[in-house]
């Protein structure tokens, strides 16, 4: 039995060689070049992975020094720091507070223009008037 396993590993490792041999006499130089392209094709492909993983490094790095603050060293910069910070909340306030503020004075406005309803017509009119803006 150990003896035929052993026959038929050698045969299908001399049909390996033969069929190896065999090729290399076919090969052209059309194959030839061929193969160079694919093997220039698989070192740039190499050369990519290679710098894809180096990116990946730098952006790592990058997430990970993001949240965190940097240091003010100098009287300068933290003044410069704290002028930048302060004058873009009152950039959002002053503009909020802009719109906020007109809305409020034509409300006023309007409240003050409010007459008396003398007729059940008149009324009626403003009764109606309230359940459209009341539902939508």
């Amino acid at each position: 039995m150990n003896k035929l396993i052993v026959a038929l590993i050698a045969s299908a490792f001399a049909t390996a060689v033969f069929a190896q041999d065999a090729m290399k006499k076919l090969e052209t130089p059309k194959d030839k070049t061929k193969q160079g392209e694919v093997q220039s094709a698989t070192q740039a492909g190499t050369d990519a992975t290679a710098t894809q993983e180096q990116e990946k490094k730098g952006v790592a790095e990058g997430k990970g020094a993001k949240g965190t603050p940097k240091a003010l060293t100098g009287t300068k910069e933290k003044q410069a720091a704290t002028a930048g910070t302060t004058s873009k909340e009152a950039e959002g306030v002053a503009g909020g507070g802009r719109a906020a503020g007109a809305q409020a004075d034509k409300d006023k406005a309007n409240k003050a223009e409010k007459k008396p309803l003398t007729t059940t017509k008149e009324k009626q009119e403003a009764v109606e008037a309230n359940k459209s803006k009341a539902t939508p």
